[in-house]
Parts: C-alpha cells; sequence; structure tokens
C-alpha cells in the first residue's frame, strides 16, 4: 500500500496530462536537477550556464557549458529514485550538443492474484536517452531541440516510443532580460503497452526571467500548459448547497484560479560565485494537492547551491504532500577545468 501511495504522488507531481486523460511515459516531466527543482521545477528562461538548464530549454545549449557534466539524482517515497546524466559539447560553426540518460526505478511491487494470495514480486523502470542541439543564432537569438528515445517497462508490459522538443528564446543583454518558448514532447509511440497507443505528454511553457542589475537576484516566470486552457479539476465533492432553492451546486473553482494554474514562480539568490539559493511556487500544485483540513507546504520548493574547487553541488526539496516529498541532489562540474 505504501509503494502503491508513493507511485500516485510521484504521478500527482508531475502530470502535464491533458485534462480529461493520462499520457504516457510522465517520468519526462520529472525534474532531476536540483537548481531547476529548487525555483518550483522549470525555470525555462534562466540563462545562468548550467547545462540542467538546457535539459528542459534546448536552445540556452551554448558555448560556455562545453565539458560540463552534470549528475542529478531524485529520492521520492519509499524506493522510487530517478537518476540523470547529462553532458555538453560546443563545436565551433556547428553548435552545441548535449548527450544524457535518465533512468526511474520504481522498485518491487508484490504480485497477487484475485484473491489477493501474494505470488511473488515484479518491478518497473522507465528509460530515456536524450540527444540535444543548440544554436547562438546572434546575441539576441538562439534555437535548439531534443530527441528523446524512450523505453518503459513495467512487469512483463514494455513499451517504447520517441520525442521531440523545440525550443526558441530571445536575449536582450543589457537588460538581463530573457524570453524563452517550449514545446515538449512532440512524438509518438512505437509499441504501447497494449493494443491501444496512448498519446505522449505534449506541452507548450512560455517563461520570461530578468536578473537585477545591482541586486543578485533572478526571478523566472513561466507559463505551462499553454495547449490546455482549463486546468482546474473537476472535484465531485466540492459542492455548494444554494441557500435559496436548496438544490446542490458544483463549486468550481473561478477564472482568476485557473488563470494562476498555468503559472509557476521561481527566484535564485547568489550573493556569491560559490553559493546560491532557490525558491519556488507552483499555484496548480497546492491548489491539487493541498488538504481542507490542514495547513500544508505543497507547492513550495526551495534548493540551495555550494561551489567545492571545481564541482558545484545543488540540493532542492520539493513538498508535494504532507505525506512527503523529493529529495533532489545534483553534482556539476566542467571536465575542461581538470585540463588547466
Amino acid at each position: 500500500m505504501k509503494k502503491l501511495l508513493s507511485l500516485l504522488i510521484l504521478l500527482s507531481g508531475t502530470l502535464s496530462a491533458q485534462i480529461g486523460g493520462q499520457n504516457a511515459y510522465q517520468f519526462l516531466n520529472i525534474v532531476p536537477s536540483a537548481r531547476v527543482a529548487g525555483q518550483g521545477g522549470v525555470a525555462i528562461a534562466n540563462t545562468e550556464q548550467d547545462v540542467n538548464f538546457a535539459l528542459w530549454n534546448p536552445s540556452l545549449l551554448n558555448k560556455e557549458m562545453s565539458g560540463q557534466v552534470s549528475i542529478s539524482m531524485v529520492d521520492y517515497l519509499s524506493d522510487i529514485l530517478l537518476g540523470d546524466v547529462t553532458y555538453a559539447r560546443h563545436y565551433d560553426s556547428i553548435g552545441t550538443f548535449s548527450i544524457g540518460l535518465r533512468y526511474l526505478d520504481y522498485g518491487d511491487f508484490d504480485r497477487a492474484n484475485t484473491l489477493g494470495i501474494r505470488a511473488g514480486e515484479f518491478g518497473g523502470a522507465d528509460v530515456a536517452l536524450t540527444i540535444g542541439y543548440g544554436y547562438q543564432l546572434d546575441t539576441n537569438w538562439s534555437f535548439g531541440a531534443n530527441l528523446k528515445v524512450i523505453n518503459s517497462t513495467l512487469e512483463a508490459y514494455s513499451s517504447t516510443g520517441m520525442a521531440l522538443d523545440l525550443a526558441a528564446t530571445y536575449q536582450i543583454p543589457r537588460k538581463r532580460l530573457s524570453i524563452a518558448l517550449v514545446a515538449k514532447n512532440i512524438g509518438f509511440q512505437f509499441n504501447a503497452y497494449d493494443a491501444q497507443r496512448e498519446k505522449l505528454p505534449f506541452e507548450l511553457q512560455l517563461g520570461i526571467s530578468n536578473r537585477f542589475e545591482h541586486l543578485p537576484l533572478r526571478w523566472s516566470l513561466t507559463w505551462e500548459q499553454l495547449e490546455t486552457w482549463d486546468l482546474r479539476y473537476d472535484d465531485p465533492s466540492n459542492v455548494k448547497v444554494n441557500s435559496l432553492t436548496g438544490e446542490i451546486e458544483e463549486d468550481k473553482p473561478g477564472v482568476m484560479n485557473n488563470v494562476l494554474r498555468h503559472l509557476v514562480i521561481g527566484a535564485e539568490f547568489a550573493p556569491t560565485k560559490s553559493f546560491n539559493i532557490q525558491f519556488g511556487y507552483n499555484f496548480r500544485k497546492r491548489q491539487e494537492l493541498n488538504l481542507d483540513t490542514r495547513r500544508t507546504s505543497a507547492g513550495f520548493s526551495f534548493g540551495l547551491g555550494l561551489k567545492i574547487s571545481k564541482f558545484r553541488i545543488n540540493y532542492a526539496r520539493n513538498m508535494y504532500h504532507v505525506a512527503g516529498g523529493a529529495n533532489n541532489f545534483s553534482l556539476v562540474t566542467n571536465l575542461g577545468d581538470f585540463k588547466k
């Protein structure tokens, strides 16, 4: 039961499916990087020179990231673990490439028959190999793409697929301002778990980020799920009684509530080059995972980073539910630094 609860919380915290149905390969939306997770789990317009930002917006790949390698791990409830390794390399006159491998291990589940009698265990895992490319057109415009080859296995069932991310970023260097547009997970299944093929978790995102001139603070705003206007959840228990007629009416959140469900707020404060802290707020997660009976920290995230010698170490905590949250750990270095 604990394992099942862990899996449900994991999925509820990362769902980017169309309202009214779920899509395959939801693990593609899980954020491995601690630095990104600490800023609400999305920061597509953040132009700091970190390959982890380019993992979600390949148009951010540039020459300054060449040689960077990132290793990330996410610790969810129970023994559900996610690992990610990403490397970037720049080639003059061609552009910047990245390659990454993501692995999600669901752990072991109890196998039981229709009578509830246990008959051993089974496991599940998801894997994605990502090849990214970014090209700087000029000082303002950059473009990029990610190609993902995906495999998912649960017990004796398996599925493979392919997805594509397309991205564009516009920067105004003198104003320290950047605007990014990303279309994620455009693709299909080669073969499904059964005869019915499922859609991939396509998503359209728009982000804006700015770093203050005289304050070591960068803020980011990201609008998620732009392809789906209504993100409100139809909760059958969320009803009220009309005081005049006595009829039961649906108490559905208003338009502003729906607008805010698209918005993720993130910030990073870096007083020195060796230390930074992150903060994030996801309104939608808070609305969907919060409890009416008590206050919780669902929807909030925070993180911190330290640079020690040639390594940058980051940690982040994402609060999903009173039952628990996710802990992200990342280690980033540049292989070129070891040759100096």
